[in-house]
């Protein structure tokens, strides 16, 4: 995401402008996943809470709280009519997140969306999303969005929002000369290649790549040929991210286009919740390329920035700040 000058270049305090979903996620503490037909108990009387989430939301707050002086961060979502709505807002402003409720982000006359999130003892977790508000955008993009767009240095999407919402705004954007940042995370589905030539960089798990490509991801060596399979059909450079052995930027042809990055040790005793961590890692990444470090560097903050989130409860309330991070990079 380098297309543009870093605000440190520019001396500009940049805004990363997030598109995508809010939900609130009902946390439910489980021994194991049951059996058809099967009722079991939660491992936990105190589980079934709400925690603000979406993915939009999550690497909102991520890009917010990794933020030093440099960059900040928008998001541009639609709220539900129902309670959940107004404690969702109040988090966004708690981590300094500009929503702006009624402006740049929408009201919808349905429930916010939910994720019911089962979280298994080893911090693994498997997740049923309810679209609800998410999937009540307007037909057009509507103008304090078009405005957040071109005065933005960077633009990111997911799939939690519809397809049609994601192409119109990776084309406006790359019009205006904005580089955008699409996670293949949330609901599976195929990239056109509008949407792929719209995209300076485009960031699929091992899985999600291999859906998208329909090529073999079992490698590492896999994952790079894959990558650059995406490549010849029109996005810029990918980031894939390999669970505990780290993950890889692919941006042409040869080695000197490949850059590694290994997973950050955690004592697996610590790690108590894994689903923010994507969105964490993503969001860190984005706030680093921002500032115009080198995709090394990038990787290294991102891989920080993760390996602190996995160790909160909470999609959100685990997304870690810039001062926890930079500690963490000095320690080595």
């Amino acid at each position: 995401m380098d297309s543009k000058k870093s605000s440190k270049e520019s001396g500009v305090s940049k805004a990363i402008l997030v598109v995508g979903s809010l939900n609130a996620d009902i946390i439910v503490e489980i021994h194991r996943m049951p059996k058809q037909g099967e009722t079991i108990a939660a491992r936990n009387d105190k589980t079934g809470y709400m925690i603000p989430g979406g993915k939009g939301a999550n690497q909102a707050t991520a890009i917010a709280r990794a933020s030093g002086s440099e960059t900040s961060a928008k998001l541009s979502c639609v709220f539900g009519n129902d309670g959940h709505a107004d404690e969702l807002c109040r988090t966004l402003v708690e981590n300094k997140v500009f929503a702006d409720r009624g402006g740049l982000s929408l009201n919808a006359t349905c429930p916010s969306g939910q994720a019911f999130i089962f979280l298994e003892p080893n911090g693994e977790n498997s997740i049923i999303i309810v679209g609800a508000a998410n999937n009540q955008w307007p037909k057009e993009l509507h103008e304090d969005l078009k405005n957040a767009i071109k005065s933005a240095g960077a633009v990111l999407l997911q799939q939690e929002i519809p397809p049609r919402v994601n192409l119109q705004v990776a084309k406006f954007a790359s019009e205006a000369k904005v580089p955008v940042m699409m996670d293949v995370g949330g609901e599976e589905r195929t990239f056109p290649k509008e949407l792929l030539e719209s995209l300076e960089l485009i960031s699929p798990n091992e899985t999600e790549l291999a859906r998208a490509t329909g090529m073999k991801t079992d490698t590492k060596e896999q994952c790079v040929e894959a990558a650059r399979e995406l490549i010849k059909r029109g996005c810029g450079k990918v980031l894939v991210t390999l669970g505990k052995d780290g993950a890889v930027l692919v941006s042409g042809d040869t080695s000197e286009d490949v850059v590694e990055q290994g997973c950050w040790k955690v004592d697996p005793k610590k790690i108590v919740d894994t689903t923010g961590a994507g969105d964490c890692f993503r969001g860190a990444f984005a706030v680093a390329q921002a500032e115009g470090k080198s995709p090394k560097e990038s990787l290294r903050f991102a891989t920080a920035a993760s390996a602190l989130c996995i160790q909160v409860k909470g999609a959100q309330p685990s997304m870690p700040t810039r001062d926890k991070i930079v500690a963490l990079l000095q320690q080595g």
